[in-house]
This record gives structure tokens, C-alpha cells and sequence, in this order.
């Protein structure tokens, strides 16, 4: 008999490839989830007399644990990620100090904004608002740190947009050069990349920096999602994104980025240092010279959950077997979704739509094999067995990016450089005191 709980089930959704754009589901155990390290109570941090206190940073440890897919009762995961989540924290209230200072009467981010985000977010992981919470207060996560964490960057970009934006000038002959630049290079090889970036904004922390991104780094080698990482800690405009930049030529990176994708190999990551700081890039698939074309399909992703940890080989084959009755008992992809939501104990995610290449590979191999209407087999999974339900399957050429494109990606590259001066001035000129248990350095 299969023992399986449904909302460990929800933690499954978009489990693969660019599909964790923010919430990294995944199944968790039956015991408590709350953070369970040693209790540390009192004032952690103090930054312009606003206090951060030991309840802060636990609830906020708790919702970066969860969000990138790791478990919230391991003491090992608390302790290696609370430095960079009080620091994190830091940037925030300095953030949210500055912002406040300069804003318009109506603010800077209104309640339906915020909430705007806050349900999109929810959607991207197949749920509504009222489950989305409820499967938040289950976990025993404050949904009102997601909400001040996302009002708090809505803040800080209207504010910069605003102050800075006037100093930018794009002009049009700057715009040509790089498309013609990219048109150029069309022909060479080009890559679907993913990033995660690290300004350094004064030269002494820069060994602060490169720590930051090799932490990281490993837990990418360890197997947390990338762009659940990247949403938290990316200081790249495309954070909001889970890092994901997408097909790109060469020539819209820096010269030091193009070098290292040029030796990379298809799911590898490198840290790359560049004029600015440091960038992790991860290389999801790359295409020769002179081949264009990109596939797009759109699936739903059903999944069997079984837990954390590897299941006995009996378990497995039990879920395998139930996995492979459901697609035999349903007549098309439709009719194994309506089933699979029936049954109360599959996860099933919304219908996507994504690049082939973008996926995994071990998912991508079964998804190309299949026509539109088709399921796949039963593949295992971390923490599931999955079917794949392609419901469309399109194959056009990569284009080339248009003039609004490459005008918004240099705005918001240039604004984000004003948002890291910002902040180190901000670090600066503020009186930020941290426990020592901590050791943040004072600038980094």
C-alpha cells in the first residue's frame, strides 16, 4: 500500500530544468520541518538602529532552505547558509532605508503589486494564493517574510530606475554595433546559458566575493536548483528570473564570459571573474556553428512522490508499477492528467511551455522522442517517479534579439551597476553592527 501524503506531493512541481524559476519543490519527510540547529535567541544584527533579531533570521533561514529545495531540519544546511542570509538581510534593511527616504507619496511599491508577485510566484509552482499559503503555514514558513522580501526589491528597483535611469543613455548607433555584432558572430556556436552574479565593489572584498560564489558552488555540485539559488542571492537583473539569460550569442556576455562558455562542457558550471566581479554560469546546452533551430514543447509534469532519501528497491518498484498503470488506464495525456489529479496522491504541475534544451537531459532524451498527445515512461527522479505529458511540440529558428531587447538588457545592466555602488555606499556611511558568531565583513 502506498503511504503518501499530498502536500508533500506539492513540493514536487516544476522539479525539472528552467521549470524551478523561483520554488524548488520537492518531497520532504513526514518530520518536522522547522529549523532545528541549536537555539541562538537574542539581537543579531543591528543596522542604523533597525534590529535584526535571531527570530528574523530564522524565519527568513527557513524560507531560503525550503525555496532552494533544501531540508529545513538539517542543522548542517542552517549553519552553512545563515552568514550569507543575515548579509542578505543587511542589504535589505539598507535598501529599504534608502528607498523610504526619497519616496513619493504614493511609496514606491503598492499592496497590489506585492501581492501581484507574491501570486505569481504561487502560480509558477501550480497553485493558488489560498494553497500557496496554506502549504507555507504547513511548513511552518511566515508568509509575510516572502512578502517583505518582495516588496523590498520592488522598492529598491522603482527607486534606482528613478534616480538613475535619467543618467542612461542608450543611443541608437550603440544599439546598431551590437546587432550587428551579434549578426556577425550568428554563425559561430551560441549557448543557453544561465547566471548568477557577484558585483565587487571595493577590491578588498573581493576574496569575500569569490568565498561567496564558491559556497555556492557547491551546493550547485551537491544538487540544489540553480535558479532557486539565483532568485536568493544574484545580484544579476535577470535574479528574478532564476538566472535564466537563455540563447545567447556571443557578444552579449563579457569577453571573459564568452571565453570560459567557449570550454565549457553541456551541464557544467565555472566561476568566472570579470571587470565587475564574479560570475557563476551554468551551461545548459550549446549548438554548432550554423544551427538555429530551437524547440519549444508544452508539458505537464506528473509526478509519484517517495520522499528525501532513495527508497528501498521494493518501494520503487511499487511506485514504478502504480506509475506505469496510471499511463496504461488512460487513454491520452489528458485523461492521465484528470487521473492523476484524481487520485490524491500525484503532484501535477500546470501546463508550460519551455525549450527543449533547456530541460535536464535526462528528461530532455524522452521528451524528444515523444509526438504531441504522447506521455513518457516512468523516469526516476529525485524524489519522484515522473511521467511527462507533451502536449505541443514546436521546432523554429533561434532568433536574433531586437532593438528593444538589447536597449533593455543594457538599462538594466547599467542600472544595476548604479544599484551596486549604491548599496557599497550605503554599507559605508551606515553604523552596521553583527554578532561575531557571524563575521560579516563590514563592506563585503
Amino acid at each position: 500500500m502506498l503511504l503518501l501524503k499530498s502536500e508533500t506531493a506539492l513540493r514536487l512541481l516544476f522539479r525539472f530544468g528552467a521549470l524551478a524559476l523561483f520554488l524548488c519543490f520537492r518531497v520532504v519527510s513526514a518530520r518536522d520541518d522547522s529549523f532545528s540547529s541549536k537555539e541562538y535567541e537574542g539581537i543579531v544584527a543591528i543596522v542604523n538602529r533597525d534590529v535584526i533579531t535571531s527570530s528574523d533570521l530564522k524565519k527568513r533561514l527557513a524560507w531560503t532552505l525550503f525555496s532552494i529545495g533544501e531540508n529545513s531540519s538539517s542543522p548542517e544546511a542552517g549553519s552553512r547558509l545563515s552568514r550569507e542570509v543575515l548579509r542578505e538581510m543587511i542589504n535589505e534593511h539598507l535598501k529599504w532605508q534608502c528607498a523610504m527616504k526619497y519616496a513619493p507619496p504614493g511609496g514606491w511599491a503598492t499592496d497590489e503589486e506585492t501581492e501581484a508577485v507574491f501570486s505569481s510566484i504561487a502560480k509558477r509552482g501550480g497553485l493558488d494564493r489560498e494553497s500557496f499559503c496554506k502549504m507555507l503555514k504547513q511548513k511552518n514558513i511566515d508568509k509575510d517574510v516572502l512578502l517583505k522580501q518582495i516588496r523590498v526589491n520592488l522598492a529598491w528597483s522603482a527607486y534606482v530606475s528613478a534616480r538613475y535611469g535619467k543618467f542612461i543613455n542608450i543611443s541608437e548607433s550603440e544599439i546598431k554595433r551590437t546587432l550587428a555584432d551579434i549578426k556577425e558572430k550568428r554563425n559561430m556556436e551560441f549557448y543557453c546559458v544561465r547566471r548568477m552574479f557577484f558585483p565587487v565593489s571595493d577590491a578588498k572584498n573581493d576574496a569575500a566575493v569569490l568565498s561567496h560564489a564558491n559556497n555556492l558552488r557547491q551546493m550547485l555540485a551537491k544538487g540544489t536548483d540553480f535558479g532557486s539559488l539565483a532568485v536568493q542571492f544574484s545580484k544579476s537583473p535577470d535574479a528574478g528570473r532564476g538566472g535564466e539569460i537563455g540563447w545567447i550569442f556571443r557578444g552579449q556576455l563579457s569577453s571573459e564570459e564568452d571565453a570560459k562558455l567557449a570550454g565549457m562542457r553541456v551541464g557544467e558550471t565555472a566561476i568566472v571573474r570579470n571587470s565587475r566581479g564574479y560570475a557563476i554560469l551554468l551551461l545548459q546546452d550549446k549548438k554548432e556553428a550554423g544551427t538555429a533551430a530551437l524547440t519549444t514543447v508544452k508539458v505537464v509534469q506528473v509526478a509519484v512522490p517517495f520522499g528525501e532519501s532513495a527508497p528501498a528497491e521494493e518501494e520503487l518498484r511499487q511506485l514504478t508499477d502504480y506509475a506505469v498503470n496510471l499511463k496504461r488506464i488512460s487513454g491520452d495525456c489528458r485523461e492521465l492528467i484528470k487521473n492523476a489529479r484524481d487520485s490524491g496522491i500525484c503532484a501535477v504541475s500546470e501546463p508550460i511551455t519551455i525549450a527543449l534544451e533547456a530541460m535536464q537531459p535526462q528528461f530532455r532524451s524522452k521528451i524528444a522522442a515523444l509526438r504531441p498527445g504522447c506521455a513518457s515512461d516512468p523516469i526516476t527522479a529525485p524524489g519522484a517517479v515522473v511521467i511527462f505529458c507533451l502536449l505541443d511540440k514546436k521546432t523554429r529558428e533561434i532568433p536574433e534579439p531586437t532593438a528593444a531587447e538589447i536597449k533593455s538588457q543594457k538599462m538594466n545592466e547599467r542600472l544595476s551597476v548604479f544599484s551596486d555602488r549604491e548599496i557599497r555606499d550605503l554599507r559605508k556611511k551606515s553604523d552596521i553592527k553583527t554578532d561575531e558568531k557571524y563575521r560579516l565583513e563590514s563592506n563585503a
